[in-house]
Parts: structure tokens; sequence; C-alpha cells
């Protein structure tokens, strides 16, 4: 972990000066002010905002990074993890990133601050490789969840190609010719980076089946139904999947006024009102991703380690909409 005492030492300074420098207390020479943010920011040292409490307790801390709070799935597994951090002895900040780096830069300097042992996140995009190098040199775990983007980072993902895959031969094996993948577009990411992908599932059940076909991406945040409403008014597709509850929840309130008989709907991330509404979805198994969570949290490794979460598909009523 760098401290204060690193960076004076670094600086050719006190602690006291150090510290006074960084925080910008009483008079400091511009030359003095200088050395120590250089030091500070080649060592990678983050002021610690809990070092008071520190001293009188030994926190065990995990850092959450979710990147879409209207995501229901997000919420769905924490209070799975929230309890098992709890009987491990351990605690759960949780930051808000809403997609976007500059967010998720902040999440990751204000975790850093507070000394988490770890920092779980999914990422937005592929740009922020200076603050996780800062987290680490703090001797911070960091954790890519859902998303495989950074090569040198452990790894715990959903295995959503497989997923969708799953899904759309059940689609083609109860009649239908013609499906509409409704995916994820990223806003700071290319979606061919983000493995595993929906689509690649999707094409390889459609391959030598003759069913028409058509992949929408759909953004997760700032997004316009108007663009989703007039693909599948135009599209007329017999079979959909949503890879969002959110992306489901729009198709639903559009297909609930229009002739929509006979289409067949399965959404990804099952959850409470999906069962209730009996409708299919693709469901992740929250037992092994908790547990490969608290693993992540317990256990170092040299290199770097990869997870892939199976999936299952629920299926209600035939995923025929009423």
């Amino acid at each position: 972990m760098i401290t204060i005492k690193d960076v004076a030492e670094r600086a050719n300074v006190s602690p006291s000066t150090a510290s006074r420098a960084l925080r910008q207390i009483g008079y400091i020479s511009k030359e003095t002010h200088d050395s120590v943010f250089k030091a500070a920011s080649e060592l990678g040292y983050i002021a610690n905002s809990t070092a008071q409490q520190l001293k009188t307790r030994n926190f065990r801390t995990v850092g959450f990074i979710i990147s879409d709070s209207n995501n229901e799935y997000y919420f769905s597994i924490l209070s799975d993890i929230q309890k098992m951090l709890t009987e491990n002895g351990m605690n759960l900040i949780i930051a808000f990133s809403s997609e976007n780096p500059v967010d998720e830069e902040t999440c990751f300097r204000s975790l850093i601050a507070s000394r988490v042992s770890t920092i779980f996140f999914t990422p937005t995009n592929d740009q922020n490789g200076e603050i996780i190098s800062v987290a680490k040199k703090n001797g911070i775990k960091v954790v890519q969840l859902f998303r495989d983007i950074y090569s040198d980072l452990d790894t715990i993902i959903n295995d959503d190609e497989s997923g969708c895959r799953q899904a759309a031969e059940t689609l083609l094996s109860l009649g239908c010719k013609r499906l509409l993948l409704i995916d994820v577009e990223y806003l700071y990411l290319e979606s061919e980076r983000v493995r595993p992908d929906r689509s690649t599932g999707f094409l390889q059940a459609l391959k030598g089946s003759g069913a028409e076909y058509d992949i929408l991406r759909f953004p997760l945040v700032d997004y316009d139904v108007g663009v989703l409403t007039q693909r599948i008014d135009a599209f007329r597709p017999d079979g959909i999947i949503t890879a969002t509850n959110i992306a489901g929840l729009e198709v639903l309130t559009h297909l609930k006024d229009r002739e929509h008989a006979g289409i067949r709907f399965i959404t990804f991330d099952d959850n409470r009102w999906l069962q209730f509404c009996t409708l299919s979805a693709i469901r992740q198994n929250t037992a092994i991703l908790t547990d490969s969570i608290r693993e992540a949290v317990c256990t170092q490794s040299e290199a770097p380690r990869k997870v892939l979460i199976p999936q299952d598909l629920v299926l209600r009523r035939d995923a025929l909409l009423d």
C-alpha cells in the first residue's frame, strides 16, 4: 500500500510537508508543491479518506461499481453478495458509474481513497487502465464483472453467448421463422470487443436454419424507444430475444396495444416480475456468481483468472405472449 511516507521520501520532504502540500494547507513553495505532486503521481498515491478510522480498526471492505443503476439484475444479486461478505466479516461500498468512463474513474478514486481491499466493476470503456494501475499499486485487487475488456484482470462473466444460442434454438424449435435479437449498444465500447457476445450465439443457432433474422443494438442509457418500435414494426418478428430487462419492458409496452398473437418472447436476466407474468427468461446462476466473487476476494493468484458463469433457459408458457 502506497503511503504518505513513500511520497515524502520520493519528494525528499517530511511526511507532514507532503501531507500539507497534497491537501494544499498552509504555505508550500511551488517547487515543493510540484515535487510532492509529481512523486504522488509516479507512485500512484491517493489520499486516504478513512485514515483516522483505520488507526483504530482494520477494515475489510469491498467496492462494487455498478455501471447501470436502471438494470434490475445488478440489484437482484447485491443482496446475495452483501450477505456473503457479511458472513465473511467484510463490508460493501456501492458506487455508480452510469456507463460513463469519467464517472467510472471518479468511483475508482473514491474507493481507492477508502482503502477497499477489492474493487469489482463492470467496464464502461477500455481507457481507464491508468486508474486501475493506481488501484493495484495501492495493493487493491481489481476484478471485472460481466464484460471481459482488460486482459490483465481477474474476470467473472456470464456466458451470454451460450444463453442466447439456447434461446434462439428454442424459438426455432417452437416454429419461429423471423427472429429479432435486441442486443446491447455500448456508449464507449465497440460491441465486437465485449465477450462473450450474445449476437455470436444467436447467429450460431440460426446457421442453416433458413429463418430470417434481424439484430438491433439498443443503448443502455439515453435511448430512443422510437428506434426500437419502428424496427419491430418494420421487421414483424414472430420471435424476440432481448438482452436486458429494460429493452424487454419497452418491447412488451409497445406490443401490448398491438396485434401480436403468436409472437414468442425470451429476455435475459430472470427476475420476479418475469416470473409473475410467466414470461420466459435466461437465468444466471447467482450461487456460482456469489461464490466466485467470494473466492476472488479471499484468494490471491499471480496470473489473471477467468470464471464463466453458466446460464439456464427458464421456459414459461412456451415463450408465447398472450
